[in-house]
């Protein structure tokens, strides 16, 4: 049984003579809200693409051969979900396999706060301002550029204030879930940025205050918010760890954090689920 469970999400491909490779999981098992990893060590592809719930997704070039990373989204339902992978190589031969990826239902904490309701319900002016600023966000996290990405890191080193998914309640009134990762981090901490990148966006929005937005390449993008300060430009190439700007309690906020948000194929992800990226 165990080795059956095992062949669910690991694939021993060999496509022609002198063509073999693994198409693997990282992990077989993740939660709803997070990403999924699927590696292919071999020979370089031509080609390669997976489908994972009605969407097609491509495996790109990585040192050990290609690689996908999958957005699950917050709102999937517990269950198996397979995986339909096609690999092309130089040759042109082609071959597909199928794996499967379980998902775990996360329970996430409640949270019930009272506010000033001029914070819950914005007025016709803001709401003006917000859908402008939606809009914007929309067709930057729409953009679809070369990987960057490579490992990642923490934009800084304090405790987690507020989890990816969180359930809130504010002045009695059900909300999203909190869209990101919230750091309990003094006013004018460095932030640092998560991943190599580009820098796309710096704003000042009603929300987040002054934000950057990295495109990290593969519809991925990672989003600073509240910050103080912004030590950065749009079109700016970054590497892993540099300095975008500091900590601080713009926008819609009640005191000094950072809030990230992560947007892989412009679903909404855990940005902690990208740390295991790593520990391959």
């Amino acid at each position: 049984m165990i080795r059956l469970l095992f062949l669910l999400f690991l694939v021993i491909v060999c496509a022609g003579p002198g063509w073999c490779g693994e198409l693997r999981l990282q992990s077989s098992h993740v939660y709803n809200g997070e990403v999924a990893v699927l590696r292919w060590h071999g020979k370089p592809l031509s080609f390669g693409v997976v489908r994972f719930r009605d969407e097609v997704l491509y495996l790109y070039p990585d040192p050990e051969g290609a690689i996908a990373l999958l957005p699950v989204a917050l709102d999937t339902t517990a269950g198996d979900y397979p995986l339909l992978a096609a690999l092309v190589d130089f040759h042109g031969q082609t071959t597909t396999a199928e794996l499967q990826l379980h998902v775990d239902q996360k329970e996430r904490p409640l949270e019930s706060l009272t506010l000033p309701e001029n914070m819950v319900t914005p007025s016709a002016q803001d709401t003006e301002r917000i859908n402008r600023e939606s809009d914007l966000l929309k067709k930057t996290f729409a953009g679809r550029s070369p990987r960057h990405w490579k490992s990642f890191v923490r934009p800084v080193n304090d405790p987690i204030s507020s989890v990816f998914g969180k359930r809130r309640i504010l002045n009695g009134k059900p909300k999203a879930p909190h869209s990101g990762t919230d750091f309990r981090s003094p006013g004018g901490t460095p932030v640092h940025v998560i991943s190599n990148g580009r820098v796309v966006l710096v704003a000042d929005l009603f929300y987040t205050g002054k934000t950057v937005v990295i495109d990290h390449g593969e519809g991925l993008f990672s989003l600073y918010a509240h910050l103080s300060q912004v030590l950065t430009e749009e079109g700016h190439e970054l590497q892993t760890g540099d300095i975008i700007g500091n900590v601080g309690s713009t926008g819609r906020s009640t005191g000094d954090h950072l809030h990230l948000t992560v947007r892989l194929l412009n679903e909404r992800v855990d940005p902690l689920s990208l740390l295991a990226i790593n520990k391959e």
